[in-house]
C-alpha cells in the first residue's frame, strides 16, 4: 500500500500529457472532482445504485450491481460510516503514472483520467494512508474509475482494466455471471 501512495505523489508531482483529450484544465479537473462528490455522497447515503451508475461502466462490466451492493454494505460493516473526506489534491494524469494493483491491473490507457487524493476519516477503520480516486472520463462522462477510497472494498480487479487484462479474464470469467453492460 505504501507504493500506491508514493505512486499517487509522484503523479501529482508530474502531471503528464494525458493525450487526445487533454483533461489539464480547471473546468475539467472540476467537473471530475465534482462526479467524485456525488459518487462519495451516493455511497454515504446508502444509495448503492445510483454510486454503481456512476462508476465506469468497464467496472460496471465485471461489478454487476447485486455485487456493488453487497461490497458497499460490507465496506460500511467493516469500516463504520465515512465520517468526513477532504480532497487534498488532484491532477489529470495517464494511465501510466498510475499505480498498478498489487495482482497487476493496470489503468487502461487512452482512457483520460484526473487522481484526487483525499484525507478520509470512517466511524472504526483508519486508513494506512491517504486515500485515492481515479476518475475517468468516457461517453458518460466522469466516472469513477478506481483507487483505494472507501478503505478499498473492491479489492483488485478496482481498476479499468486493460485489454490484456480482459482477454485473461473474458472467457470463463465469472461463467454463467449475470454482470455486464447495462
Amino acid at each position: 500500500m505504501a507504493l500506491i501512495a508514493v505512486a499517487c505523489a509522484a503523479a501529482l508531482a508530474a502531471p503528464g500529457d494525458v493525450g487526445p483529450g487533454r483533461t489539464d484544465s480547471v473546468k475539467t479537473v472540476e467537473a471530475a472532482e465534482a462526479a467524485l462528490v456525488v459518487w462519495i455522497e451516493a455511497y454515504r447515503s446508502g444509495d448503492y445504485r445510483r454510486q454503481w451508475t456512476l462508476t465506469d461502466a468497464r467496472i460496471r462490466r465485471w461489478h454487476d450491481l447485486p455485487r456493488w451492493r453487497n461490497w458497499m454494505r460490507r465496506a460500511v460493516r467493516r469500516n463504520g460510516q465515512l465520517d468526513a473526506y477532504e480532497i487534498s489534491a488532484r491532477t489529470p494524469v495517464s494511465a501510466a503514472q498510475l499505480p498498478c494493483t498489487e495482482q497487476g491491473h493496470c489503468f487502461r490507457p487512452g482512457v483520460n483520467y484526473v487522481l484526487v487524493l483525499l484525507t478520509t476519516r470512517y466511524d472504526r477503520a483508519t486508513p494506512a494512508q491517504p486515500e485515492y480516486a481515479v476518475m475517468a472520463l468516457s461517453a458518460e462522462g466522469w466516472r469513477f474509475g478506481g483507487g483505494s477510497i472507501l478503505n478499498r472494498p473492491l479489492g483488485e480487479t478496482a481498476v479499468i482494466l486493460t485489454e490484456s487484462d480482459e482477454r485473461r479474464y473474458s472467457a470463463g470469467f465469472r461463467a454463467g455471471h449475470a454482470g455486464g453492460l447495462r
